[in-house]
């Protein structure tokens, strides 16, 4: 089993995840605006950072589709997770070059 190790020794394993992913699924659309917001936001941590679940969570945001939340009179908006998460892995794995002085 695969663990992702938190602040404080915590751990988050690939089952706490996948387990995570199926509540996001289930609950988001009917939970309070800041919980679809964290929701969305656990989601594409979950996407970006647990690589063993990166195909999950991309079919999970495909099935939800797109989330929306009432952010007020303010300009911020809700990131679409399939597309946040691929754009993220896109810039994982291109080198950067290195600066020279």
């Amino acid at each position: 089993m695969l663990a992702v190790m938190l602040r404080d020794g915590f751990e988050f394993s690939d089952d706490d995840g996948r387990h995570l992913l199926k509540t996001i699924e289930t609950e988001l659309h009917n939970s309070p605006n800041r919980a679809r917001h964290a929701m969305n936001n656990a989601l594409i941590a979950i996407g970006t950072y647990m690589n063993n679940l990166t195909t999950d969570a991309l079919k999970t945001a495909k099935r939800i589709g797109p989330v929306i939340v009432d952010h007020g009179d303010t300009s911020c908006k809700t990131p679409d997770a399939s597309t946040y998460i691929a754009r993220a892995l896109k810039r994982k794995t291109i080198p950067r070059k290195k600066k020279r002085a």
